[in-house]
């Protein structure tokens, strides 16, 4: 959904002037000759209600976009994008993950809670993303110039004083590389402004039906050094109350037939979680050409619980747990960016970022004992004749998981490029990064028998090392044909190295026996290309239109053990055919921006656990699967105090060969997954609309607001014998709010239905249980700016 608001009549544009379209053109005319700034959206118009009776005509306002490494409007890029700026951010009470991807019809997603998430778009989607010695994510995610995708575990950053969130939907492999295969995600930050003093604060209250209560603070400040130089200063504090019960429960295991309880972890609201962090960033203009903006984030965000629940065999909002459940991810990222002109009009710019992050998990896994036909309590803790003389002497099995996962990633970007205002325009750019993930799994028994053990109570144990590496040029060429006809041509040059390191396995498998030393080390090293051409043709001052054939790529990588299924797996491509429409109607009171696309994903990388092949969740190149889909965002000013908007999304993304576990069922004619299945965690339809009203009450100007999300059914599985499928949900915020000078007080109702969303009905986990979204709550805010 492009909910985006600018305010002001002039863009940025360090190094060069700013291309201006016609319509772009029109309309700073039009902001300048009110003699006042306009704050408005292409779904939301944010104008104080006083502007409104002086008489001035509302309309819809630029939006402004860097998805071309180019600041311009949303109007003039041939690009399908949503946008959620600043105050959109502010006027849905987004501030987290979760509230963001409520607004993106064109993404879906599966999560197991805060900062363990994986998005996709455009239905790009097998549904076997997550293991870390498997596939890399099919989208892209930025913080500002830095992308920080994890496998499973995207970056939860908490969303505040940002300046946008950008979303590329389509391949990006040209400009941004590995993983921008089925799009991009940019969260981009507000940075420092020179010559400008701000400050901000905002404390929150919220109540959430049948849990705890929670609160918020968080601030922000821009002050200014001198005349070449501003720091700005960010901190927050969020605290989220729990809401799924930890109940009293029993089990018996199937083959000791030991019974335990879980007394010691049965509590009430118990999946609590706090988000804590700063963030500084100085911009200096070392003189009239050059400028350099160091800056510095640091988050913390603690959990407490499951954020899914047990609804078919023990209640809404509840679960039973036989160990402990809590998690911490902390992150620091250092960034510097430098940009310059060169010549009389080339911008030279260097983005540099790095990241560290510390990931430390605790969770109950006592269910798998008896998953897939129960391997734990044959082998390791009821192994008559090898670690017990009888079955009388079988160990508790219960299983306790533990992940520390430490993640450093680094990466260079230099380009250079071209000013704005020429008919033939350009950029060039090399690119580097690495990304090391250091991780070591444990599955705990406490009661084992120590010869059972590989390292002290672990059963089974992953301690390893993966380094992915990406070298690549690339460059972009745009030139106007006509005055109404411009051609784009992209490529990218890249070279990917993965590496994998160190131990997996038991103390029989997979080097039988007793073995401890690493018994994984591989390498992976690929080089490609991809590229991009897009025509585009303004009708008129107001109207767009476009076609694009553009291509995206993940990387190869290594399996653990090397099987039938081989020891390393190809790099994989989806290729993008796409015609959309860019328009602006009725003298910029409605917004019109769509496309619609056909895309081939080619020998896609798969992770599957598959016994009778090994006992680790290997990676293969499988098959073939397309997408075809439509997307809009339509945005209407009904009147002069009523606002509009619909964001949809249609996707029909399916297998298009059959799939085979093994040659033996090939053989046998037996699929897995038949030609025509549904790739999983593909809503066929999504949309999210959108009415505002404001109005004037004496000295204040207030407003009333709704949004409705919906979610089309979707499939949790591609394996045809053990999907499930995911009922469709419909959630309902509502808001209202009363401002005056420079405080304002608002009031949300979240879910106002009290939903209960299948965001993911969890295939891997014995008891089936589904995450679901927040019950109904009730948040009231203060804030003040200066």
């Amino acid at each position: 959904m492009s909910i985006a608001t600018f305010r002001g009549n002039a863009l940025p544009s360090r190094g060069g002037a700013l291309r201006l379209k016609p319509l772009t053109r029109a309309v700073r005319a039009h902001a300048r000759s009110c003699g006042s700034a306009l704050a408005v959206t292409s779904a939301l118009v944010v104008m104080p209600a006083a502007a409104q009776e002086g008489g001035e005509r509302r309309m819809l306002e630029e939006v402004v976009v860097t998805a071309q490494k180019r600041t311009q409007n949303l109007q003039d890029v041939p690009i399908s994008i949503q946008v959620l700026d600043s105050a959109a951010i502010e006027d849905l009470d987004i501030s987290s993950f979760d509230d963001y991807m409520l607004y993106l019809p064109t993404v879906s997603y599966r999560t197991l809670g805060p900062g363990n998430a994986e998005v996709y778009m455009r239905g790009i989607s097998s549904g076997a993303e997550g293991n870390p010695s498997g596939q890399a994510p099919t989208v892209a995610i930025y913080l500002d110039e830095q992308p920080v995708s994890a496998i499973g575990r995207n970056l939860d950053v908490h969303i505040y004083d940002i300046e946008r969130i950008e979303v590329l939907a389509g391949p990006q492999g040209t400009l941004y590389g590995a993983s921008a295969q089925a799009g991009n995600l940019r969260i981009i930050t507000n940075k420092p402004r020179r010559g400008e003093r701000e400050f901000g604060y905002d404390l929150g209250l919220n109540a959430v039906k049948s849990g705890d209560p929670g609160y918020s603070g968080q601030a922000f400040a821009n002050l200014p050094m001198g005349d070449r130089a501003a720091i700005r200063l960010v901190g927050w504090y969020d605290k989220q109350g729990g809401y799924i019960d930890a109940v009293p429960a029993t089990r018996t295991y199937a083959l000791s037939g030991i019974t335990i309880d879980n007394d010691d972890f049965v509590e009430k609201d118990f999946n609590e979680s706090t988000t804590k962090g700063l963030r500084a960033a100085l911009g200096i203009d070392l003189n009239e050409r050059w400028s350099v903006t160091p800056s510095i984030v640091h988050q913390t965000q603690e959990t407490d619980g499951v954020w899914d629940h047990d609804p078919d065999d023990i209640g809404d909002l509840k679960v039973a747990r036989f160990g402990e459940d809590s998690g911490k991810d902390q992150w620091t990222q250092l960034g510097l960016t430098v940009d310059g002109t060169v010549g009389n009009d080339m911008q030279l710019t260097y983005a540099g970022s790095y990241l560290d992050r510390d990931v430390d998990y605790v969770n109950d896994y006592s269910s798998y004992v008896d998953y897939g036909g129960g391997f734990v309590e044959p082998y390791y803790t009821c192994y008559v004749g090898y670690f017990q003389s009888s079955l009388a002497d079988c160990d508790d099995p219960t299983i306790q998981f533990t992940d520390a996962s430490r993640y450093k990633r680094n990466s260079h970007e230099l380009r250079l490029q071209s000013s704005d205002t020429r008919r033939l325009r350009w950029i060039v750019g090399a690119f580097y990064q690495k990304a090391e993930h250091d991780y070591l799994l444990e599955w705990h028994i406490p009661d084992i028998t120590p010869a059972a053990a590989i390292r002290d109570d672990n059963y089974f144990l992953t301690d390893q090392k993966r380094v992915d590496e990406e070298r690549a040029l690339f460059g972009e060429l745009e030139f106007d044909l006509t005055d109404q006809l411009t051609a784009l041509v992209g490529a990218r040059v890249f070279e990917n190295e993965t590496t994998l390191e160190g131990f997996v396995g038991t103390v029989f498998w997979p080097n039988c026996c007793f073995q401890t030393d690493d018994n994984v080390d591989s390498k992976f090293k690929d080089d490609d290309r991809t590229f991009k051409v897009n025509l585009s043709y303004q009708i008129n001052d107001d109207a767009m239109v476009y076609v694009t054939w553009s291509e995206g790529y993940r990387p190869g990588g290594v399996n653990r053990v090397t099987t039938a299924l081989g020891e390393t797996y190809q790099q994989d491509f989806v290729t993008n055919w796409e015609a959309g429409w860019k328009a602006t109607l009725l003298d910029s009171r409605v917004r019109f921006n769509g496309a619609i696309y056909f895309m081939e994903w080619d020998d896609f990388q798969f992770t599957r656990f598959d016994p009778t092949i090994s006992l680790l969740g290997l990676t293969a190149n499988v098959g073939q699967a397309e997408t075809r889909g439509l997307e809009f965002d339509l945005s209407w000013m009904a009147t002069e105090r009523l606002q509009l908007s619909l964001s949809y999304a249609y996707n029909d993304a399916e297998l298009v060969d059959d799939y085979f576990r093994t040659p033996a069922d090939e053989a046998a004619g037996t699929p897995q997954a038949t030609d025509g299945t549904d790739l999983p965690f593909t809503p066929d339809h999504q949309y999210t609309a959108l009415a505002r009203y404001d109005m004037r009450m004496g000295a204040f100007d207030t407003y009333l607001q709704a949004t409705y999300s919906y979610t089309d059914d979707s499939y949790n599985d591609l394996f045809l014998s053990r999907r499930e499928k995911q009922d469709s949900y419909g959630v309902l915020n509502l808001g209202a709010g009363i401002s005056r000078d420079s405080w304002s007080v608002d009031l949300f109702v979240k879910n106002a239905t009290d939903e209960r969303a299948e965001i993911w009905r969890n295939a891997v986990d014995l008891d089936n249980r589904i995450t679901t979204n927040r019950p109904r709550s009730v948040s009231l805010s203060f804030k003040q700016r200066f």
